[in-house]
């Protein structure tokens, strides 16, 4: 027991802990460096636990003595009876009051991490606004801004003398506290340093806090619209503490009141700061995406292990990663195989991987750690941390490739649970009505959240793995890796670059329209494995089960190049809005490139931050180079450039440099053909099915590609016919203007809901819909005039026999089509519209595509008519691209034009 006169009391608690900073801060001066503090705490943390213990212990015993401060402050104050200072000692003390926050919040900066940072910024700014003296203040308070030895020299003396002045002055000159007391906080403290790690902010999260005690005033710092103001709050604290113990009677008694008032207030503002704000000061509740790693995170305080498993001297000699030192480089030092700007060198491990970089165990280390870093749901803690790309990580959600919105819209207004194909939508707002349970049996496993759970290369079976379906690339050596023991630490890493390949987009793009497959010059048949020719090279077997047949590549892929020449970073990985379609979010035209006059660039010194990055490290030195910037968002074509008036492209990962041609005479000198989208005339081939059924089984074993798991009861998709065929041609309308672009019967289908719903008036549904294509099976020629002219399939009747007759001077068009008609609709099964007919209402699965009008199809058929006697090439029919209606008045009698009904 204590003697009476040395009763313990929360002041004398507050002393002993004051001591206990004094001598902790002490031995803590030897290790610390204030020439480089974040370097010096991380190498303490990694490479000296005993350093460790120290710094645990003086910034454990720093808090609870401002705690045990404070809980004296109020204690002191809630007697009723007068406390009688005299006015000297309680401005002394209220000053006092404010020394101990500025001694504690510059040891808080001499951290030198990312919460000193910018706790240290908004000191300054708030110093620099007091009037006459803020220059000046904001100086003597902490110094030049990339030194920390003004900081270091009042944290350690100008601060500390000061409060031990005011403590021994209070306390009557009582300097040193009670044994017991001092005995059992030098323990307390002890033991909590032991299981809890003083916090050191890892630089890559971009939550950033200040202390607890600051939070909260960082919380008002939020809500002002001019933060100076909060230099009043400071004023009138300080004002309100000097009342509490200096004046009489009622003052004191309001002034408490005020203080307890603002107390709560404040305490308030503190748990909101910590437990309800993420990155950028954002509101983040328990139940939201990333709490933990946004809030949670900056708890994370191991125990300090005085052993460590592994040699400190390999800590000691680690490289240094983003201004610290990283443990986990002391265990996996030979890793190798990443590019320079991935290597554990560059970034370490945590970059990607998460953990704790401080930790000194392997549990301790590996905890919370990311196995398969980059897919969607963990970017943010990854690859979009505040040192990567945390840019690009915020826009990909927004892009078709993450939301999928065309694929949900259409598969919705195709099920009639919608009238318009062209509403937004995201993947991971599916509902549970026909159309999206659907969407998870059959459709949308191909989207960029879908996460990667397996290790392993991209290849044609891939779907999803966020930021890795495009740039996780392994050498022969990370593969065989990976038949590695468990518990060996593997060395040979797969690297994360920009050498994204065709084998990264074919996983989902060999799907559905099937672009990748075309590209290359591969169509889907309906034959089943077993029926494949053997050891022909005009077959090809896609993940054991999708057998293709050779048809005619697209002239890109001939000359070498790959998906990722033409499509750059803002097309692929989004651009930050939110598009239904991926013509809406296509940016890259075949103008851009193929352009007729002067060419649209930029110089190098003026490209984005992306873009430049990009650039240099595809062509090396940029300096002084001019792109090429596309017409419709003018984003630079950083793998194009202009030389002596001539534009060259350069494929991004095998560098062939090809010089870029204009676009043949014929397409531009008239405007015969002006309304015509590049890909009417120059694609070879498009993929088209018909006949497709669609039926829900609730008996089939199916699978949910949303939560990736098997379940009972799933939709059946049953498909007709695979062709290859010249696409046919609608009109996409957009405002004033209006192009024929190529288009192809995307869903003539039916639809059972029958075992899914109870509405037996609406359970079957039938849709005759066509879909405007991108076929990527680009010719240099372009197709002949009688190619759409003359043909039945170009204009949307289906396959057939389309004919010219003339008789007695008259001349008529005739058709028989190919395939039988439905009994759905009474259109031939593969036709858009009926012989010199049209459609309106559902006939496109976008509101701005249509077929063609009747008198756009007449003027069709009056050229075919003047084809079926005069070559493509004739000389009156090379004249007619000029002025068809002019040469149509020179016509001879033998000349017979169509009538029309």
């Amino acid at each position: 027991m204590a003697k009476k006169n040395d009763k313990t009391t929360f002041g004398t608690v507050a002393v002993a802990l004051f001591w206990l900073v004094i001598l902790s801060g002490i031995l803590l001066a030897v290790p610390f460096n204030v020439e480089s503090p974040y370097l010096s705490v991380s190498t303490m943390i990694v490479a000296n636990p005993w350093a460790a213990l120290i710094r645990n212990y003086h910034y454990w015993s720093s808090q609870f003595f401002i705690v045990f401060s404070l809980i004296h402050l109020y204690d002191h104050f809630h007697y009723k009876e007068k406390i009688g200072l005299k006015k000297g000692m309680a401005f002394r003390l209220s000053i006092g009051v404010l020394i101990i926050f500025l001694a504690m919040i510059t040891g808080f900066l001499l951290k030198g991490d990312s919460d000193s940072e910018q706790a240290r910024q908004i000191l300054q700014t708030l110093a620099e606004r007091v009037p006459l003296i803020g220059q000046s203040l904001a100086f003597s308070l902490l110094g030049h801004p990339e030194s920390y030895q003004l900081i270091y020299v009042h944290h350690i003396a100008t601060f500390t003398v000061f409060i031990a002045v005011i403590m021994i002055e209070h306390s009557r000159r009582k300097y040193w506290p009670p044994v017991l007391d001092f005995v059992v906080s030098a323990v307390a403290v002890l033991a909590f340093s032991y299981l809890f790690s003083a916090p050191l902010h890892d630089n890559l999260n971009p939550a950033v806090k200040g202390p607890w005690y600051f939070v909260g005033f960082q919380e008002i710092l939020h809500w002002l619209s001019h933060p100076a103001w909060s230099l009043l709050l400071f004023l009138l604290l300080l004002v309100l503490l000097y009342l509490v113990n200096s004046a009489q009677g009622k003052t004191m008694f309001l002034s408490k009141r005020s203080l307890l008032v603002f107390t709560a207030f404040y305490l308030v503002l503190t748990i909101i700061g910590l437990f309800f704000r993420g990155e950028r000061w954002q509101w983040k509740n328990p139940w939201q995406e990333n709490y933990r790693y946004e809030v949670l995170n900056n708890f994370k305080s191991p125990r300090v292990k005085l052993t460590p498993q592994f040699e400190l001297r390999t800590a000691i000699v680690s490289p240094v990663i983003q201004g610290r030192k990283e443990s986990c480089l002391a265990c996996h030092s030979e890793t190798h195989g990443l590019t320079d700007s991935h290597s554990p060198e560059a970034i370490g491990c945590v970059s990607c991987h998460g953990g704790n970089p401080f930790a000194t165990g392997k549990n301790q280390s590996h905890n919370n750690m990311i196995l398969i870093p980059g897919n969607l749901a963990t970017a943010p803690q990854s690859c979009g941390t505040t040192q990567c790309h945390p840019e690009i990580v915020e826009r990909v959600p927004t892009g078709l490739m993450a939301t999928l919105s065309g694929m949900i819209s259409v598969d919705r207004f195709v099920f009639n649970e919608q009238d318009n194909p062209d509403e937004l939508a995201n993947v991971h707002h599916l509902g549970n009505s026909a159309a999206d349970e659907h969407l998870r049996n059959l459709c949308v496993r191909c989207h960029l959240g879908n996460p990667k759970t397996e290790y392993g290369p991209v290849n044609e079976g891939s779907r999803g793995g966020g930021c890795l379906a495009c740039h996780l690339n392994y050498s022969p050596e990370a593969e065989a890796a990976l038949a590695m023991v468990r518990d060996t630490i593997i060395n040979a890493h797969p690297s994360i670059s920009l050498a994204i390949s065709n084998n990264h987009c074919f996983g989902c793009h060999s799907r559905s329209g099937r672009i990748s497959t075309s590209y290359e010059g591969w169509h889907e048949t309906t034959l089943e494995a077993k029926q494949m020719p053997t050891n022909d090279n005009n077959y090809r077997l896609i993940e054991g089960e999708r057998v293709f047949i050779k048809k005619q590549q697209d002239v890109h892929h001939e000359l070498g190049m790959e998906c990722i020449d033409c499509h750059h970073s803002y097309e692929v990985m989004g651009d930050g809005t939110l598009y239904a379609h991926q013509e809406d979010q296509a940016d890259v035209q075949c103008i851009d490139c193929h352009f007729d006059g002067d060419a649209k660039t930029i110089k190098a010194e003026n490209l984005d931050n992306e873009s430049a990055i990009i650039a240099a490290l595809r062509l090396g030195n940029i300096s002084g180079k001019e792109f090429l910037l596309t017409g419709k968002r003018n984003h630079a074509l950083v793998n194009t450039f202009v030389e002596n008036d001539t534009a060259f492209l350069q494929t991004k990962n095998s560098k062939i440099k090809m010089a870029l041609t204009r676009p043949a005479e014929v397409c531009t000198r008239s405007n015969a053909h002006s309304d015509l989208a590049c890909s009417s005339c120059h694609s070879s081939w498009v993929p088209t099915c018909i006949g497709c059924h669609n039926e829900y089984d609730p008996n089939e074993p199916s699978y949910n590609m949303v939560a990736n798991k098997e379940q009972t009861g799933g939709w059946v998709e049953f498909f007709g016919e695979y062709e290859a065929k010249l696409p046919s041609l609608g009109m996409r309308t957009e405002g004033e203007k209006s192009e024929v672009i190529p288009v192809a019967p995307g869903m003539i289908l039916t639809i059972d809901k029958s075992a899914y719903t109870d509405d037996a008036d609406n359970s079957t549904i039938f849709h005759r819909l066509y879909a405007p294509v991108a076929p990527h099976t680009t010719t240099k020629e372009g197709r002949d005039c009688k190619s759409c002219h003359n043909s039945s399939l170009a204009i949307g009747y289906g396959e057939g026999k389309l004919e010219y007759e003339m008789a007695d001077g008259k001349g008529k068009w005739t058709f028989s089509p190919l395939y039988q008609r439905d009994v759905n609709d009474g259109l031939p099964a593969d036709a858009w519209i009926d012989f010199l007919q049209t459609r309106t209402g559902k006939v496109a699965t976008r509101s701005n595509v249509s077929p063609l009008s009747v008198k756009q199809q007449q003027a069709i058929l009056t050229v075919g008519a003047c084809l079926t006697c005069h070559d493509d090439d004739s000389k009156i029919m090379q004249a007619t691209l000029n002025n068809f209606e002019e040469q149509l008045q020179k016509r001879s009698s033998a000349c017979i034009l169509p009538e029309w009904k």
